[in-house]
């Protein structure tokens, strides 16, 4: 397994996308801190990860607030005692509206904010543990952040290519002391109840386009990105950092 023997902690991830996340690096043998701000989903989530034989954990924090996600850190290393993988799952477009005129000062505050900031206050708190071992920060871009996407709006589409800038800068930062900071940027991937909601209410007509705008005519799993999370945070990706994977099936090639 590539992850025996290291602690992985999963942002947003009680369910959909970033429990798949907790799953896999589960099997691949880390012991994961599953995190999100719904105390009841995490400890629903824990339990499912503990009935498959997983050795996990979880912590009820917002990422956008500072105090609660330095507790969270202290909580993942008071149980393990270190830190290894950081993923940086939380986020979403947060049923905030897509075109620029229906946006609130609310909403932009909101959709930056968790994406964002929660990144960059999580990524901060890991650092300094990570900096007595080495380790592997793994942030989720989007391919909204990357080009022009059909489902998101002009908030996520910031806050995604901020999670890309951020990424690189913080890769050369830390990179002497054996951190590596990469990111995926996944295409359209029906991780949730939104997303399922916008595809099916889609004429036949547009998910046709939309297919046809993917060389390889179809739409991602969570599976998918979720191999992806686990190839960066093994020692099969040991010399790649400030990197983005674009797992979109093709349909943008940067």
């Amino acid at each position: 397994m590539r992850l025996e023997g290291r602690v992985a902690l999963i942002t947003g991830a009680a369910r959909g996308l970033g429990f798949t996340m907790a799953e896999t690096l589960a099997k691949e043998g880390a012991a994961v801190v599953v995190n999100d701000l719904d105390g009841q989903l995490v400890e629903e989530a824990v339990t499912a990860l503990r009935d498959k034989g997983a050795k996990a954990d979880g912590f009820a924090a917002n990422v956008t607030n500072k105090e609660q996600v330095i507790s969270m850190v202290d909580h993942v290393m008071n149980t393990f005692g270190r830190l290894d993988i950081l993923v940086n799952n939380a986020g979403g477009a947060l049923r905030t509206p897509k075109k620029l005129e229906d946006i609130t000062e609310e909403d932009w505050d909101l959709v930056l904010d968790v994406n964002l900031k929660g990144t960059f206050l999580v990524s901060q708190a890991a650092v300094p543990v990570m900096k007595e071992q080495g380790g592997s920060i793994i942030n989720l871009s989007s391919i909204g952040g990357r080009t022009a996407s059909i489902v998101t709006g002009v908030s996520y589409a910031a806050a995604k290519a901020g999670v890309v800038g951020f990424t690189r800068r913080l890769a050369k930062e830390v990179g002497p002391y054996g951190i590596r900071v990469n990111a995926i940027a996944p295409g359209l991937v029906l991780s949730g109840e939104r997303l399922q909601e916008t595809w099916d209410h889609m004429p036949e007509g547009e998910q046709a386009e939309v297919l046809d705008a993917i060389p390889l005519r179809r739409l991602g799993s969570i599976q998918e990105m979720a191999n992806a999370i686990t190839f960066l945070a093994s020692g099969d990706s040991s010399y790649m950092t400030g990197s983005v994977l674009d797992v979109n099936g093709g349909r943008f090639m940067g």
